[in-house]
C-alpha cells in the first residue's frame, strides 16, 4: 500500500482529535489525483441496486474463499486490517444475493456515494459497514487485486486461541466482556477488537442464537449485539472457512 496515498486518504477524514467535520474535508487536486492513481481514493459513484447485485455476483465468483480465508488469518499478525474485512464482506455479499426480502437500504445504492470514507474505514479499522452491499463490493474488489500472503503458524495459533476464548465464555456473558477476554490472548486496541468481533459476527461465526435478549442503551455493536456467552461460536462455519488449516 502506497504510504503517501494512505496519508492523503487519512488526513482527509481523520485527525488526532477524531473525525474531520464534513465541512472541513478538503483535499488538493494533485493529492486526490495521486491517491486515485494508487487505487486508494475514488470519484463519487452513482450506482443502482441492479449494478451492485451484478458486481457482487461477479466478485463472489471471481475471488476464492481461500483468498478470503488467507487474508483474514494473515491479518492477525501483519495487521492489514483491510485484508481482515474481506471475510465479512464475502459472507454478507452471499447473504444479499441469496436471502429474500432484504431491505433496499442494505444494498447501499445511490447517487454520488463516497467510496473514500468507506476505504478509510476499511484500512483504519477493518471496515465498519459490513452490512452494506456497496461496501462489500468495494472491499472485495480491492482485496481481489491484492497479493495475499499465506498465513503463518503463528496466525493459525492466534485464531485458535481467540476461538478457545470464545468457547470458554460463560452463560450470559455480553460482547463487551468477551472483547476484554480476547485481549488477554490477542493484543490490540479496543476498536480493533470490536471490529474483529463484528467481522466474525457478520460471517456467522459469533452467531447469536436468540434475539430477544436485553441490550444496553448505549453501544456500538451490530452483528454481535444479541450474542451471549452460551452461544459460543458456530463450529460448522469455522470448519467451512478454516478447516484446511486444522481450525474447527
Amino acid at each position: 500500500m502506497d504510504k503517501k496515498a494512505k496519508d492523503i486518504l487519512f488526513k482527509t477524514y481523520w485527525t488526532s482529535a477524531g473525525w474531520v467535520r464534513d465541512e472541513n474535508r478538503k483535499i488538493e487536486e494533485a493529492d486526490f489525483k495521486y491517491a486515485k492513481e494508487k487505487g486508494l481514493m475514488f470519484d463519487p459513484l452513482t450506482i443502482s441496486k441492479a449494478e451492485i447485485i451484478s458486481k457482487l455476483e461477479s466478485l463472489t465468483q471471481t475471488i476464492s474463499k481461500k483468498k478470503v480465508t488467507d487474508a483474514f488469518l494473515s491479518s492477525l499478525s501483519n495487521k492489514r486490517l483491510d485484508w481482515r474485512s474481506g471475510l465479512a464482506s464475502y459472507e454478507n455479499a452471499k447473504r444479499l444475493l441469496t436471502e429474500k426480502d432484504i431491505n433496499d437500504y442494505y444494498f447501499g445504492h445511490g447517487e454520488n456515494e463516497d467510496l473514500n470514507v468507506l476505504n478509510f474505514e476499511r484500512i483504519k479499522w477493518g471496515g465498519v459497514r459490513h452490512y452494506s452491499g456497496l461496501y462489500n463490493s468495494l472491499d472485495l474488489s480491492l482485496l481481489d487485486k491484492e497479493t495475499v500472503s499465506l498465513p503463518t503458524k503463528n496466525d493459525i495459533e492466534i485464531f485458535k486461541s481467540i476461538l478457545k476464548v470464545i468457547d470458554n465464555s460463560e452463560y450470559g456473558e455480553p460482547p463487551s466482556k468477551l472483547r476484554d477476554r480476547i485481549k488477554e490472548v490477542y493484543k490490540a486496541s479496543k476498536s480493533e477488537l470490536s471490529v474483529l468481533m463484528e467481522i466474525l459476527g457478520c460471517a456467522d461465526i459469533i452467531k447469536p442464537l436468540r434475539f430477544d435478549r436485553k441490550v444496553p442503551g448505549k453501544h456500538d455493536w451490530t452483528f454481535v449485539l444479541h450474542w451471549r456467552g452460551e452461544d459460543k461460536y458456530y463450529k460448522q462455519k469455522v470448519k467451512e472457512y478454516f478447516g484446511e488449516y486444522g481450525i474447527e
